[in-house]
């Protein structure tokens, strides 16, 4: 029975050809930083709703131009059965979700003539008719790891034909062959994927086949200023303005993976650039898109969710970015914030977690000094102590399994949560910047370890921790709108409910069941406060 973590280090190995190939974290943190000085971008990202992003992997988001959101997502049959997480069949599947004014619809996956389950579907693209797509096959056997290949599929009366793999000069025997994208012009199309055939410049290159006639050419190297000694892929050409954006994990770069851009066609292009922070983060970032505007798109990354986690995080999220005004007007201000209010809706609700009466232990205070990062940071620092204690007295599966669910429970709700609390901070700040108050309504929640008091108290210290964290945010930027020095106000409304509303009853209130009471997921859950309500008054 395969863990979560094997799982994904399996499918990014046939799908993306990420893992093994980083550098050190050291060197990856400190070219981040210095990328990170010399190049903001003027943009905004933020991760989509939950209904998009799950607890596991989503990447390749292309937004058509009838605002159906297509991407691919790795789950499994009982994915709402947390219980049962590892007992499912796992599979790779094409999705798709139509954008429309209330958010993003309940993503369903294509129909089965796309989506085999004798492969992983993954690496589509789509033509303007939508009536063609090439995607890439990938045998889901272990072992097989390398024996991946592109298939074409056409649409006839609203219904999917039968798949069938490109020509074998495409799909080269004994390699890999994935990832591609179309560009359609007036009477040919040009297919560029990525392969590790022979004859390329190291690791996985970028090529080219043009389409005509229903036939494909003989694949083309893009030639080496785009692709270097190790690992170009996720090509994305705007046909618009004639860019090619793509991904490597060349030196120079900000992290493992980063996205660069070059102008050109075909074989002839212009040095790639790095596009710069905050696109690109220290970990890995591709399937960079650009939407119809020209002004907004999705990217794919697994970014660490705080400073201080490790950098084997296992799934992607797909992350949506939009680039901001240079200058401001009044029709300008109105359309961006209105866009901004949105991306904080979408964001909310942000649930922060804390290890059992922390912050200040012991304490009948109602404030601290904790600033609620730093208590994060000790709080994942704990991350083995409680798989240890949680898997105490178990043995093999079992034992396993514990231990993954305590992975699980630290890389996706608690890293996951302040990834979401970094972001709508950003959001925030623009807000305020324009003039308007902001109110945020926080909720307080500890488990049953102590009486109703002291949790009521403890509560309000972690609320307070959050506080802290937003006086403290870039060196105090938000303390003008906190202390009152400016006309429009940032304002909390702490609601520290204790222990009163438990998600799951019955935890054990035992300090002596230290497994059940402090170390379970159960009580984990408990201790939490929680921004359920964002208000902005213009």
């Amino acid at each position: 029975m395969y863990k979560k973590t094997c799982f994904f280090m399996l499918f990014m190995a046939i799908a993306i050809f990420i893992y093994g190939q980083a550098e050190p974290s050291g060197l990856r943190h400190a070219a981040f930083c210095d990328i990170a000085k010399e190049d903001t971008l003027p943009i905004i990202i933020y991760p989509l709703p939950s209904r998009v992003n799950t607890s596991f992997s989503e990447y390749n988001p292309i937004l058509t131009q009838d605002s159906s959101l297509y991407f691919t997502s790795v789950r499994h049959e009982g994915m709402d059965d947390f219980e049962n997480l590892f007992e499912f069949y796992w599979y790779m599947r094409v999705y798709r979700s139509k954008l429309t004014m209330g958010g993003y619809s309940k993503p369903e996956p294509l129909p089965a003539i796309i989506n085999s389950k004798k492969y992983f579907t993954a690496n589509f693209t789509i033509n303007l008719a939508q009536n063609k797509m090439f995607f890439t096959r990938c045998s889901p056997i272990v072992g097989h790891e390398r024996d991946c290949a592109i298939w074409g599929a056409v649409c006839e009366n609203g219904k999917w034909k039968k798949p069938e793999p490109l020509r074998q000069g495409i799909n080269l025997q004994g390699t890999t062959n994935t990832q591609p994208f179309l560009v359609e012009y007036e009477d040919y199309a040009v297919l560029y994927f990525v392969s590790d055939r022979p004859k390329g410049y190291g690791g996985t290159d970028i090529w080219y086949s043009i389409l005509k006639d229903g036939r494909f050419s003989d694949p083309v190297n893009l030639g080496s200023l785009v692709n270097s000694a190790k690992n170009e892929m996720t090509p994305f050409y705007d046909q618009r303005a004639d860019v090619l954006y793509f991904s490597s994990d060349r030196q120079g770069g900000a992290g493992g993976y980063d996205v660069y851009h070059s102008r050109g066609a075909l074989g002839d292009w212009s040095l790639p650039a790095n596009m710069g922070f905050p696109l690109n983060s220290a970990y890995d970032d591709l399937y960079f898109s650009v939407n119809a505007d020209g002004k907004s798109g999705f990217l794919s990354s697994n970014r660490p969710t705080v400073k201080s986690l490790p950098e084997d995080t296992c799934c992607f999220d797909i992350f949506a970015y939009r680039w901001l005004e240079e200058k401001y007007d009044e029709d300008t201000v109105t359309a961006d914030t209105a866009d901004v209010e949105t991306m904080i809706q979408n964001v909310l609700p942000i649930t922060l977690y804390f290890h059992n009466d922390e912050p200040d232990p012991k304490s009948w205070d109602t404030i601290t000094a904790i600033n609620y990062q730093s208590a994060l940071s000790d709080y994942i620092a704990m991350k083995d102590d409680y798989k240890r204690e949680y898997s105490k007295g178990l043995s093999g599966e079992k034992k396993i399994e514990a231990e993954s669910r305590i992975e699980y429970f630290f890389n996706d709700s608690v890293g996951k949560g302040f990834l979401k609390l970094e972001t709508i901070t950003h959001y925030l700040l623009e807000e305020l910047k324009v003039g308007h108050d902001v109110m945020i309504k926080v909720s307080g929640y500890a488990s049953a370890l102590h009486q109703k008091e002291y949790n009521k108290r403890l509560t309000q210290r972690r609320i307070f921790s959050f506080v802290n964290y937003l006086r403290e945010y870039e060196n105090g930027v938000f303390l003008p709108y906190m202390n009152g020095e400016t006309k429009n106000r940032l304002l909390i409304n702490a609601d520290p409910r204790g222990s009163e509303e438990a998600i799951v009853k019955n935890i054990s209130d035992n300090i002596h069941d230290k497994r059940n009471a402090i170390y379970s997921i159960s009580a984990s859950l408990e201790r939490r406060i929680t921004i359920t309500e964002i208000e902005i008054k213009k």
